[in-house]
């Protein structure tokens, strides 16, 4: 029996295809993978309180979330890292000078403000999945963030007066800015993460925690909050419908997540 190889997986665009649903291809080939040994593991710029049900139910052996920030293993969470109190408030004044839609990812689910919750469509999914209401939390006072943060979400104006690296400019010093994930092929969102914390420092921590050598893990994503793991695994798959950067790290490219593209990378890599 071949050793067993970590894998660590994005939701959106990789294991979620363009109409969030699962492919079946990529369900049977993660069970298929498991039960061959293999350990596989949830690597998302989501909070964990903010998983679908569909996707946990999956049964992963670990959760990465809020970008590298907190990760759970065996039911135990062993990474669990807060943003600086100064770059909460230096980002919460520039969101709200600018009139910017934002959430933060906090231990006790997502606090945002009204516009940011109107825009991502949070009712439809807390209809579709009602057990996910309580992980919601609306800002009532955008003076007083919550002060035990982990990552944050944010949208720029949508008259075009800012872009994603003005507010990188904005904020420099003070936290990682990055383009975002919510819409696969737009430019109208962001993520503001903590300095050195990203989804490859935590495949990096899980594997070492594990015993596992790098170069048995394997690490599938396809937008910009993946560049780190893609790089820090054994093997760093993108997927078709990746965005440029991310392709340009990868080992290896794999087909459009709408064309059962993690199924064929798994099934490649995981014969």
């Amino acid at each position: 029996m071949r050793k067993p190889t970590l894998v660590f997986i994005d939701i959106d665009g990789t294991l979620l295809d363009s109409s969030h649903h699962i492919p079946e291809s990529a369900r049977k080939e993660c069970q298929r993978a498991q039960q061959a040994g293999h350990k596989l593991f949830i690597c998302s710029g989501r909070a964990a309180s903010d998983i679908d049900p569909p996707v946990l139910e999956l049964g992963f052996d670990g959760i990465v979330s809020d970008g590298g920030a907190c990760a759970e293993l065996d039911g135990e969470t062993i990474i669990d890292e807060h943003m600086p109190e100064e770059s909460i408030h230096a980002a919460t004044a520039f969101f709200n000078a600018h009139t910017m839609p934002y959430a933060w990812h906090c231990p006790d689910g997502m606090h945002a403000t009204i516009p940011f919750l109107n825009r991502i469509g949070v009712w439809k999914k807390m209809l579709r999945y009602p057990r996910m209401r309580g992980s919601w939390h609306t800002i009532t006072n955008p003076d007083k963030p919550p002060m035990v943060v982990r990552k944050g979400t944010f949208y720029i104006p949508e008259d075009g007066s800012l872009t994603i690296e003005d507010v990188q400019h904005a904020l420099a010093g003070y936290a990682t800015i990055i383009h975002g994930s919510i819409h696969a092929s737009s430019d109208d969102n962001g993520e503001i993460l903590i300095p050195g914390v990203n989804k490859g420092t935590a495949l990096t921590a899980i594997a070492q925690r594990l015993g596992v050598p790098l170069a048995d893990t394997i690490a599938i994503g396809d937008s910009e909050n993946d560049l780190e793991m893609i790089q820090a695994a054994g093997i760093g798959v993108a997927m078709g419908n990746g965005t440029a950067p991310a392709k340009s790290v990868a080992d290896m490219i794999a087909p459009h997540v709408d064309n059962n593209g993690l199924a064929a990378a798994l099934h490649r890599l995981l014969p």
